[in-house]
């Protein structure tokens, strides 16, 4: 029997159990990456050892490091605390720099004085049953499962590999929307079926089906802002918008229990939302001085005073000026077109009558021009996006992803 820097013995017929703990523990603790954590995983399964030998041999990380998750390991294996308090409690012990101890107290305070009750099964297990994404075989299995480790039912789901991130945080957006906008259950899950299979955002899903319904777009929010400045990832939002859905929280009060981001980067980020809000700022430009303020240790003010007086935004978003830099067009076959109308929309269907675009090409372009006009991208990176997805010949999802693009999915369609 082996036995680990914390005192934790680990047996051989347990590590199956243990690896599948901790995993989630690394992941969302914040520890590691899922790179660092597959790699591991990969030369553990090959070698036949513990997870945490395998990360430590093959130098993917320091022992030290994994020494605070393989101790809320053994608590959660002891059932002295859930596996949702373990990742949390390692989350804080890294943002505030505190002893695991103290982080599982200031839990438990805090769980006392805020403890909601969800209901078994909800909107989101209902829509991916519907979506037949989730049998009602493996819903029962889930829900006794989140109940003992203390998550909610999506983010077992996530951890149980019966859900990818981007499919949960998908499922997530689809309950959103059928909230604020009245999109009907059927029509949700066959959206979410259509996304799956076309490997398409949910939105995009929505449109080719004919069920599109404009989403608020008036605003821009705070868990928007630290995705698209790349300060927290699809699995932190996901797991932040399915409390707020079924909690009744703040987002930005979930980022900070939660152990994501500490109250002075929220603070920071508000104020720029509210930057937004009043038009001093971009979007871009606020998600672009956030990064800067928690990363670079930038004051907040400072930073909107420098994007006002040396980063302003370029303001042209004629269509016909981004489809010439894109290099999707030439100037003298736009010239034509652009004479007879000034609609955006107008001179899309010109240029399909002439045969210069494809619907596919215009609506891609339409979607790009949409998140110019609304600030979600600067003017250089709107070309960089229609020139990749128009000449590789890739969706324009596929073109966020490949060139790192964070922009909410919500804010690209406008001119439906």
């Amino acid at each position: 029997m082996e036995t680990d820097q914390t005192g934790a013995k680990l047996t051989t017929s347990s590590k199956d159990t243990s690896a599948s703990q901790l995993v989630p523990i690394l992941l969302g603790g914040g520890v590691l990456s899922r790179d660092q954590v597959e790699a591991g995983t990969k030369l553990a399964k090959e070698l036949g050892m513990e997870l945490h030998e395998a990360l430590v041999d093959a130098g993917i990380t320091e022992a030290d490091k994994l020494e605070t998750s393989i101790k809320a390991l053994k608590l959660v294996e002891d059932k002295r605390i859930t596996l949702d308090m373990a990742i949390r409690a390692v989350r804080l012990t890294i943002q505030n720099k505190v002893s695991l101890d103290d982080a599982i107290k200031s839990i438990e305070k805090l769980h006392q004085q805020t403890h909601i009750v969800v209901s078994a099964t909800n909107e989101l297990t209902q829509l991916l049953m519907s979506a037949k994404m989730l049998t009602r075989e493996n819903l029962g299995t889930a829900l006794k499962s989140s109940q003992d480790a203390g998550m909610m039912v999506g983010q077992w789901l996530l951890t149980d590999n019966q859900l990818t991130t981007r499919e949960l945080y998908t499922a997530l957006g689809a309950v959103l929307l059928m909230r604020e906008t009245g999109l009907e259950k059927d029509k949700a899950a066959q959206g979410l079926r259509y996304a799956k299979k076309r490997e398409v955002s949910f939105e995009q899903a929505l449109f080719e089906l004919g069920f599109f319904i404009h989403p608020d777009a008036k605003t821009t929010r705070v868990g928007e802002l630290f995705e698209m400045a790349g300060l927290i990832g699809l699995e932190e939002m996901s797991e932040c918008l399915e409390i707020e859905l079924f909690k009744k929280k703040p987002f930005g009060q979930i980022l900070v229990e939660r152990g994501i981001v500490n109250r002075d980067q929220l603070e920071s980020a508000e104020t720029l939302q509210g930057s937004v809000a009043k038009g001093t700022l971009k979007p871009y430009q606020a998600a672009e001085a956030l990064r800067r303020v928690l990363k670079e240790d930038k004051d907040v003010y400072a930073s909107i005073a420098e994007y006002q007086l040396l980063h302003k935004a370029d303001m042209n978003t004629r269509l016909g000026d981004l489809l010439v830099e894109s290099e999707v067009c030439k100037r003298e076959e736009l010239e034509k077109a652009m004479a007879k109308t000034d609609s955006a929309v107008k001179i899309g269907k010109l240029l399909l009558d002439s045969k210069l675009l494809t619907e596919e090409v215009l609506y891609k372009t339409l979607r790009v021009q949409t998140l110019l006009r609304f600030g979600y991208v600067p003017r250089t990176k709107a070309v960089e996006l229609l020139k990749h997805a128009v000449s590789k010949d890739v969706s324009l999802d596929d073109a966020f992803e490949a060139l790192a693009v964070r922009v909410p999915p919500r804010m690209q369609w406008s001119w439906v």
